[in-house]
Parts: C-alpha cells; sequence; structure tokens
C-alpha cells in the first residue's frame, strides 16, 4: 500500500504541476506532509490509524518529485541530465543524514518526537520554495529589464 500511495502521490504532483504549477504543488504537497506527520504523531496507539495515516504520508511525501524535477529541467534545458542526477544524489545525500539525524534523536530525545522534528524539517523545505521563488522571479525581472 505504501508503494501504491507514493505511485498516486507521483502521479497526481505531476498533473498537479502541469495544472497548478511547481510552486502550488510542492507547497501542497508539504503541507499535506506536516498534516500527516503531525496525525501520525497523535494516533500512535491505534495501528488500523497509523497505517492510514503512513499511506498518506507516502501520498504527500512523493507528490512534490515530479514538481521538483520538472523545476530542476526548466531552469537549464540544456543540463537537464545532470541536474536530474545531482537531485537524486541530494535525495540520498539528505535521506543518509536525515536518518542519521533522527537516530540520534529517537537516542537521545525519543521515538515520539521524532514526528515534530520532520514537521520542522519540511517547514524549512516550505520556507526554502517561498525563498528560492522570490530570487527566481527578481532574477526574471532583472534579465527582461537588461
Amino acid at each position: 500500500m505504501f508503494g501504491v500511495a507514493s505511485l498516486i502521490g507521483s502521479k497526481v504532483g505531476g498533473y498537479s504541476a502541469d495544472k497548478r504549477g511547481i510552486k502550488y504543488t510542492l507547497v501542497s504537497g508539504m503541507v499535506l506532509h506536516i498534516i500527516s506527520l503531525i496525525l501520525l504523531s497523535l494516533v500512535g496507539q491505534s495501528i488500523i490509524a497509523v497505517f492510514a495515516i503512513l499511506i498518506l504520508w507516502s501520498f504527500a511525501a512523493w507528490s512534490s518529485a515530479p514538481a521538483q524535477q520538472f523545476n530542476l529541467v526548466t531552469l537549464v534545458p540544456e543540463s537537464s541530465g545532470v541536474m536530474l542526477s545531482l537531485n537524486s544524489s541530494m535525495m540520498q545525500f539528505a535521506m543518509a543524514v536525515g536518518a542519521g539525524i533522527g537516530g540520534l534523536i529517537v537516542n537521545r530525545v525519543s521515538l515520539t518526537s521524532i514526528t515534530w522534528f520532520g514537521v520542522i524539517g519540511v517547514l524549512i523545505a516550505i520556507i526554502a520554495v517561498f525563498v528560492m521563488s522570490s530570487m527566481a522571479s527578481r532574477h526574471s525581472v532583472v534579465q527582461s529589464v537588461n
């Protein structure tokens, strides 16, 4: 079910990126990601609820991938292969670092706190989307003036 949810999230994310735009898709997927992490921390006693929320989390987590990939390809179309490769490498690196940090958090704080640290990480990513979007807008205005 987890894999099916990620597949559907990826498809919906790609459709949303085409219809609604990159920024909307990234932010809405990450907001859903935050909601699922918060819900996960609140329903820890029910196996069925945890399972359902993990499906929602998988959907949300993978809905951003197509928008991110499309964004990278449009930034430097002539180097799209390199951009996508770097993105994949950075995702793998970030997962490894996140797993290490998560292990430290679980060891030093608690297992139940891990979702809240995940929320903080996703909030940082949302801020990054807005900052990068703002920088891209300013850059395109400067280029159009020149």
